[in-house]
């Protein structure tokens, strides 16, 4: 299946045809794709997957959550493939003791990828990168998970800011914290109130976590849904493009 690129016009432009795509060192690349997939599309996405991958899908009890996994995996083995320029179906991933996904052979190839309801993002670069996205519900998370995920300085701004503005801005708290686990490859296994992003993510600046450095930068995203990229390498720019299985 070819690589489908559909420019967002609304978002920076990345120029040029698909099998002239680069990743120059100062870029990190976010493809993001919908997970509202069905028919004649859904079933390629089946097809780009490894029989590991189709089992794990097959395990989901629930088709709304098989179906965002087979899509996942697609835009993830898909892209992948286009930038270590082997075939899709060549990949194999290994993965840290925390669980973080790597690609094999591609030492230099970094990735990370987030999905949340309908809408999947997925990073690429040549430095270490983290990316999430959440769906922002209209319930208030207890303030005993509060206390548990958020570092001291981070509760004491959203206790300041406006009743109406403490739900966006603990989600916008809640992607900056998950970008920056995941890049430094811990995910929820080292103490998220450890690590202090501060609530207010409109603006990039430089989180520091186990000793390294991530610049942070909150991502453009659909109605109802925060994004955030954290980036080991400084002054990156960000290319974005939507995937789409056809």
């Amino acid at each position: 299946m070819p690589l489908k690129i559909i420019p967002q016009r609304a978002l920076t432009q990345w120029h040029g045809a698909a099998e002239k795509i680069c990743l120059p060192l100062d870029e990190v690349h976010i493809w993001s794709a919908g997970l509202r997939v069905g028919g004649a599309a859904l079933c390629t996405c089946w097809d780009l997957l490894s029989a590991e991958e189709m089992r794990v899908a097959l395990d989901h009890r629930f088709a709304k959550d098989r179906r965002e996994f087979v899509v996942t995996r697609a835009l993830l083995r898909q892209v992948l493939a286009h930038y270590a320029g082997r075939a899709t179906a060549d990949l194999c991933f290994d993965s840290n003791s925390s669980g973080k996904p790597m690609l094999r052979g591609a030492q230099s190839l970094y990735f990370s990828v987030s999905h949340s309801r309908d809408l999947a993002l997925l990073a690429i670069a040549h430095s270490q990168v983290g990316i999430d996205v959440e769906y922002m519900q209209s319930r208030v998370l207890p303030q005993s998970v509060i206390e548990r995920y958020l570092a001291r300085p981070e509760r004491s701004h959203l206790r300041a800011l406006p009743a109406k503005s403490r739900a966006v801005a603990l989600y916008r708290c809640w992607t900056q914290k998950e970008a920056v686990l995941k890049g430094l490859g811990v995910g929820l296994l080292y103490p998220p109130r450890r690590v202090n992003v501060l609530a207010d993510g409109r603006k990039p600046h430089v989180v520091s976590a186990l000793g390294r450095n991530w610049l942070v930068r909150q991502l453009a995203a659909p109605v109802g849904y925060v994004a955030t990229v954290a980036i080991e390498q400084p002054n990156c720019k960000i290319r974005r493009r939507q995937w789409r299985p056809t």
